[in-house]
């Protein structure tokens, strides 16, 4: 039996999620599983409830990145030397565990990797600190440039990501299959394609926020900005689509945590204007809602998805619910989710941020919602496969095998 430890650090988005069904196709492969993650008593929860069968081979363990360090006048520490100290905090925790159980792990997997890369940082200095078998999902792929190490006028600058050389390091993750060549061709070690997995769980039947959308749109065409709600997701760009067309029968729904941060004080002022007295067409709603059912119910609720989001060339596991849900979504035209939307027929690509173009995406789409769904049914299915759990098992499969 292997063992496989999964850090992850994030708490936000789909993380959890992810954690969930990374520990549940690892442990269906036969490998004990213990989980590093902020959200271990909640984990550890689901899978008792869900999986009790598998308590004797998982474990899950409160795991926090190390804070920076500020100094007076000097300000913080230099972004590699807390990277390195974040391995180091890494290697610890493992060792400690290993200690306590007796059990080593055959491979640490890093569920969100971006978190442990930095300029500056070879993996000489990795193998050196942390003496495991490793691997990680590298979520925001970076290719500034097309080498390992970039040319600048003095010596060189060590790539983001030059650590990906290391002997220990067994595969390279990513979400985004436009990039992978790139990528492989600077690297000896594996880069393999992840599915953009998703919590599949039916809809909650008496979801209230769900009940709340369903009675205010009295019949309307429903096009929902769901999840984390970001400046770059595109909404005043959806904002915007909303007050033109006051006069048609739509109801648009902004549901989720507003990320205020991101946005303008200028977009502040109107998003709050807007929904203090919102519209007649429109529902906010700013709060978190957690993935699985509940956030299921939303999906369910919608007629159309808009993730026309801007400057955003990775992947989102919003289209794998619009593929599990057979709901057709509006996406920007570049990178990744544009490139896979016209594949697989998922719905229209609009130039982001354009506002008559996603006007006229959401009336060719309402008009042709039940007729084109048949015709489209197989692209979508194969896009499902191509992201679902099943293909998540294969591909950690083809990692351990490596080990």
């Amino acid at each position: 039996m292997k063992t496989v430890a999964i850090i992850d650090t994030h708490q936000g988005g789909h993380h959890f999620t992810y954690l969930k069904i990374f520990s549940k196709c690892l442990l269906d492969l036969g490998c004990r599983v213990v989980t590093f993650c902020p959200n271990s008593g909640d984990l550890y929860q689901w899978m008792s409830f869900n999986h009790p069968e598998c308590l004797d081979f998982f474990d899950a363990l409160e795991f926090q990145l190390l804070e920076n360090i500020q100094f007076p006048i000097l300000g913080s520490f230099p972004q590699p030397f807390m990277i390195l100290k974040n391995w180091l905090h890494a290697a610890s925790t493992i060792k400690a565990w290993s200690s306590k159980t007796g059990h080593t792990p055959d491979l640490v997997f890093f569920a969100w990797i971006d978190n442990y890369l930095s300029h500056y940082l070879t993996h000489h200095i990795i193998d050196q600190i942390f003496p495991y078998n490793w691997s990680g999902l590298y979520f925001q792929p970076c290719l500034q440039s097309n080498e390992i190490f970039v040319p600048i006028r003095k010596g060189f600058l060590i790539g983001h990501y030059a650590i990906f050389k290391s002997s220990r390091c067994k595969a390279v993750a990513i979400l985004n299959e436009d990039i992978s060549e790139d990528l492989q061709r600077q690297l000896k070690n594996p880069v393999m394609i992840f599915p953009d997995v998703t919590d599949e769980s039916n809809p909650e039947v008496d979801s209230l926020i769900a009940q709340r959308i369903r009675e205010k749109a009295q019949g309307r065409r429903v096009i929902g900005l769901l999840g984390s709600l970001n400046k770059r997701k595109g909404f005043m760009t959806l904002l915007k689509v909303s007050q033109n067309m006051i006069k048609e029968n739509y109801f648009f729904v902004f549901v989720g945590s507003l990320a205020e941060s991101s946005f303008t004080s200028e977009d502040l002022i109107e998003i709050k204007k807007n929904s203090k007295n919102p519209a007649q067409n429109c529902f906010f709603y700013f709060d978190f809602i957690p993935d699985g059912s509940s956030f299921n119910a939303l999906i369910n609720e919608c007629d159309i998805l808009f993730a026309a989001y801007e400057n955003f060339p990775y992947s989102s596991n919003l289209l794998t619910k619009a593929a599990i849900f057979s709901k057709p979504i509006i996406v920007s035209k570049t990178f990744c989710m544009g490139q896979r939307v016209e594949k697989f027929e998922l719905g229209i690509c609009i130039p982001e941020g354009n506002v008559v173009e996603c006007v006229n995406a959401i009336l060719y789409l309402s008009q042709r919602i039940e007729l084109n769904l048949d015709r489209r049914q197989s692209s979508i299915e194969a896009y499902r496969q191509l992201h679902s759990v099943e293909r998540l098992r294969s591909v950690f499969a083809s990692i351990l095998q490596n080990c």
